[in-house]
This record gives structure tokens, C-alpha cells and sequence, in this order.
């Protein structure tokens, strides 16, 4: 378990009780039992099982971050990075993220703004039955460019652009 310096050190945002602190790989133990019936089922279409998915994330990601609630318990991780010449975005969470909607939809547009920047635009999938997930994606300001399907499954593919405000 992290001290208080360290877990400030690694800080980078607080809105209400929530915080969002650098990635550690041991908080995909905390994330993958108890994740999203809907992302574990977005993962699986991609051939992956939850816990795989996050190691990858994080194996691959340029910035990995978890976010933590008022008891420092990891409800989320999300990050960016880059496959060839393309940035993608992701975030995978457990149903506490539901509880965590108001703080957390307050700083979503500024923290996906924030992690686009340095690539411009990012982009990724959400299946179409993600409701929860289209409605945040599209608050943040995605844009949804076409259908396609992995393992039978229709997702859409969307974009995130960076917009200097």
C-alpha cells in the first residue's frame, strides 16, 4: 500500500472524493474482477479477458492512469498511446465508476481533452449497447465515424479530436 507522500506524488487531478493518480500494475488486481459487465464484454469481443486487457493497456499505454476513490480503491484505469501512427484512448472501469458520475463526468472532458493533445486526435471502439459509455464519450466530445464488428459483435469507432480552447 502506497504512503500518503507517495500516493500524492503521484497525483494528477482531484474533483470531489475522486482521484486521478498514475497507473500501477497493482491495481489490476483491484480493477478486473469487478469490471463493467459492459467493458468486460467489449474486451472479450476483442479476443481479450479483463485482466489481459489492462495488462496490455498497461504494457503498451504512454500514460496509464487509475482512478481512486475516497478510500484510495482503484474503481478505474484509462490511458493513451499509440499503435503505428495512430493514438487511442481507453478507459475500462468497475460499477463503482456509476457512483463516482457526477465528479467524475465534471473533469471527464478536460481529462480526455488533456490526453489527446500531444497526439492531436485519438480514437477508439465502444459497442453499440455501451449506452453508459456513447453518452460519456460523446460529453467529451467524440464523434462517431462508422460501425464495424469484432467477433459479430457492432461497435462503433469513434474519434477524439484536441480542440485549444
Amino acid at each position: 500500500m502506497p504512503t500518503n507522500a507517495q500516493e500524492d506524488s503521484n497525483l494528477v487531478y482531484q474533483q470531489g472524493n475522486y482521484k486521478l493518480i498514475t497507473a500501477d500494475k497493482s491495481h489490476i488486481d483491484a480493477i478486473y474482477p469487478f469490471m463493467r459487465r459492459e467493458d468486460q464484454l467489449e474486451v472479450m469481443c476483442m479476443g481479450k479477458t479483463p485482466e489481459q486487457a489492462l495488462h496490455n493497456a498497461f504494457d503498451t499505454d504512454d500514460v496509464t492512469l487509475t482512478i481512486v476513490d475516497s478510500d484510495d480503491v482503484p474503481i478505474a484505469m484509462l490511458g493513451v498511446g499509440q499503435i503505428l501512427d495512430m493514438a487511442y484512448i481507453w478507459m475500462l472501469g468497475t460499477d463503482s465508476v456509476r457512483d463516482a458520475s457526477y465528479s467524475f463526468l465534471k473533469a471527464s472532458r478536460k481529462i480526455t481533452q488533456s490526453l489527446t493533445k500531444p497526439y492531436g486526435a485519438t480514437f477508439n471502439y465502444v459497442h453499440q449497447e455501451n449506452e453508459t459509455a456513447i453518452k460519456w464519450l460523446k460529453f467529451c466530445g467524440a464523434t462517431f465515424i462508422r460501425t464495424i464488428h469484432f467477433s459479430n459483435h457492432p461497435f462503433y469507432e469513434f474519434i477524439i479530436t484536441y480542440r485549444n480552447k
